[in-house]
């Protein structure tokens, strides 16, 4: 008797200790099993996106970056005196009068010296309508501006089929190879490959006006935006170079989420027609507008719409183009923001609340340096040239890694892993179930 209820003992630990044992090696492998499920989703949710390297850049057709334009303050010449008087046909304007009006038709986001007690005894634009002198003194065509465009040293016999006129928050300005004149990159006018000679852009713009030409580089989605850089044309013939390097999006990206890929296309715009190009609808022979995203435009957005808040007044937006004569009398409530102030702000709320993201096919462009061009000493205006230092020889490709059904497939690796589980397994269990089921119901 005593050695059966010692057999009977020894027993009942041995399976005491088999069942612990393999209920350790379930908590454990379901506790390894959990984490890889969240790295997986984590994965999933941050890194769904890579981007790649190319080098096979003989086979390439790049695309030269946009090129603006924008007309700046210089100098008072005689025509704008003459015009500000016929304005002021009972009186005589003073020269400070002239100024202060001079500076006005010239104001922008990086120009707001304005001295306003030369106008107490006018309104808050010194008695005049300041959109309409813009109108009159400024040039609308490229052909008022430009008396010659040359690109890979070829004459291009007008002007117009490369730079088209746009009104933006730096002023009058006249843009080539912009997103917003075309419906996608591939019929941009201005292109070049890796065997091509010349890769330049030279520009010989007239002189001897009443405005001045900065000259602003951006990738074809981007604009002219307040404190971006710009070069000063001069009298001097200047050559500026520049290398680029491209990002393309294989297919799939754009079905990604934005905040898995953090980057947006310029389709992708959610605001209420800020920035857009007209589209033509083929079939229907009728234009639509397409809205635009790109980083620039945001940060042209923020600042409006910071301006707006804090003086109920704002300089030359989009957004509020049908209320500019009424912001526009209310400017000099802007002196209150300083230029530094504006940056500051701009950058805080872009940076903390991630407002503004970087556009998805958005050029990486890189100033390698300027020097004097003498080779082109006999043209009478103002010549500038943009050259592409070298060749891009490195491309970058933005490509899905995690795909749902990629999720899908992980997930399953997982379960097979630690319970060595398949579709037929769940499948088998199932029907085993069944079979007891139907089983209990008969008895």
């Amino acid at each position: 008797f005593l050695n059966r209820n010692i057999v009977v003992f020894v027993c009942l630990i041995y399976l005491l200790h088999f069942r612990l044992f393999w209920i350790c090696v379930l908590i454990i492998s379901g506790w390894n099993m959990i984490n890889l499920f969240i790295l997986i989703r984590h994965r999933y949710i941050t890194d769904s996106v890579s981007i790649g390297v190319s080098t096979s850049y003989s086979r390439w057709t790049n695309t030269f970056p946009s090129v603006g334009i924008c007309l700046s303050k210089n100098r008072i010449t005689e025509s704008f005196t003459n015009i500000v008087k016929q304005r002021f046909l009972d009186e005589t304007p003073s020269y400070a009068h002239i100024r202060t009006l001079y500076d006005y038709v010239f104001i922008n986001p990086n120009n707001l010296y304005l001295k306003s007690d030369f106008c107490l005894q006018y309104n808050s634009t010194c008695g005049v309508n300041i959109l309409d002198m813009r109108r009159e003194l400024f040039a609308h065509s490229c052909t008022e501006i430009m008396e010659k465009v040359y690109f890979a040293e070829n004459l291009i016999p007008d002007c117009e089929q490369i730079f088209k006129f746009h009104e933006l928050e730096m002023g009058y300005c006249f843009l080539a190879n912009s997103l917003y004149d075309y419906p996608n990159i591939e019929k941009m006018p201005l292109r070049y490959t890796s065997l091509d000679k010349y890769r330049n852009l030279r520009l010989v713009l007239k002189s001897g006006l009443h405005y001045r030409y900065d000259l602003y580089i951006n990738s074809p989605e981007d604009l002219p935006y307040f404190n971006a850089v710009f070069y000063t044309v001069t009298n001097e013939p200047s050559i500026h170079s520049f290398n680029v390097e491209e990002i393309h999006n294989n297919d799939g990206v754009m079905k990604e989420p934005i905040y898995q890929r953090m980057c947006k296309f310029p389709s992708e715009s959610n605001d209420d027609g800020i920035f857009y190009r007209l589209i033509l609808i083929t079939k229907l022979n009728q234009y639509f507008k397409q809205l635009i995203y790109s980083f620039s435009n945001c940060l042209s957005k923020v600042r409006s719409e910071m301006e707006m808040e804090l003086c109920n007044c704002t300089l030359f937006s989009h957004k509020y183009q049908s209320e500019w004569n009424l912001l526009f009398l209310q400017i000099l409530r802007i002196k209150l923001i300083s230029r530094q102030s504006q940056q500051l702000w701009v950058r805080d709320r872009v940076g903390y609340h991630m407002e503004c993201l970087p556009s998805c096919m958005e050029q990486q462009i890189s100033f390698v340096g300027s020097r004097e061009n003498f080779n082109t000493m006999d043209e009478s205006g103002n010549v500038v040239e943009i050259e592409i230092a070298s060749p891009p020889t490195v491309r970058y490709y933005r490509a899905v890694t995690q795909t749902k059904l990629e999720l899908i497939v992980a997930i399953g690796s997982v379960i097979g892993l630690f319970f060595g589980a398949s579709i037929i397994n769940l499948l088998e269990i199932i029907s085993i179930i069944l079979k007891e089921m139907r089983h209990m119901v008969k008895n």
